[in-house]
């Protein structure tokens, strides 16, 4: 099935009448990060497009390109220690100490000047409702996309929202069995398991930056080991649809909203 209006491949006139038929522009935004051996580093991006494309499957709008872009901060002693350090680590994002690669992070101020700026021009374009659909998960990443959705939008005129991870996804946690059968399921050619141990190999949280959902809620499992509901190693592709399609449906639900509004007013 071929993705929908994707903004970067359509001339002016199309997006404009696109614009007449459903006043919507979705804006997918996630960095390029270590997600474990097995799965590339631009999973959160990856998936926010997916989202994103998927929700204007159900509404029409738009969907820019994906923003290769995050943020991070240094974990706290008490995540840390979650997470089988000794709390007494400087630790950056997913950056851990032997890892071959560093996260393509950027600072939080330069990030939040870029989406600010793509979502002033696509209000200038006269869009109404602009969802930033976003596939990272750290606080100071959400906050930073909370404040530009509250700054710019205007009541009664145009609705910016958030949505996309802690919003409305239904798994958090971080190269694990969630984000494993989204790629399974849409990128499954940048999938490499034999990366990891065979089961029952234990996949130890400071070993491979793999996370489960326990020790994300500050409830690691023994060992500070993935939990076995939670291995990657068994993700699948009907998974990874089925999250996929719950998602959309969850960001369609809030886009038509949010238009229904300002069409009332």
């Amino acid at each position: 099935m071929a993705d929908p209006c994707r903004y970067e491949l359509m001339r002016p006139q199309q997006i404009i009448e696109e614009r007449a038929r459903a006043s919507i522009a979705y804006v997918p935004i996630g960095p390029m990060e270590w997600h474990g051996p097995h799965l590339p580093v631009g999973m959160d991006m990856l998936h926010a497009r997916r989202m994103a494309l998927e929700a204007a499957r159900l509404t029409g709008g738009v969907v820019l390109p994906p923003l290769p872009l995050g943020t991070e901060t240094y974990t706290d002693a008490e995540r840390l220690r979650h997470r089988g350090f000794t709390g007494d680590e400087q630790v950056y994002g997913m950056d851990y100490p032997g890892f071959s690669l560093p996260s393509l992070y950027i600072e939080e101020s330069a990030m939040g000047v870029a989406v600010h700026e793509v979502v002033r021009a696509l209000k200038r374009q006269a869009f109404k409702v602009i969802v930033i659909v976003n596939g990272h998960g750290a606080p100071n990443h959400r906050a930073t996309l909370l404040r530009i959705a509250a700054e710019q939008s205007e009541p009664g005129r145009v609705a910016v929202l958030l949505a996309g991870y802690f919003y409305d996804t239904n798994y958090r946690e971080h190269a694990a069995i969630g984000e494993t059968s989204f790629l399974l399921a849409f990128h499954p050619e940048t999938v490499d398991l034999a990366a990891l141990p065979a089961p029952p190999a234990p996949l130890r949280y400071v070993t491979y930056g793999i996370l489960d959902r326990p020790t994300i809620v500050g409830e690691p499992s023994p060992g500070f080991a993935v939990a076995a509901e939670s291995d990657p190693r068994h993700g699948t592709a009907d998974r990874g649809r089925r999250d996929v399609d719950g998602e959309a449906r969850s960001i369609a639900a809030k886009a038509k909203a949010a238009l229904a509004e300002l069409s009332r007013r």
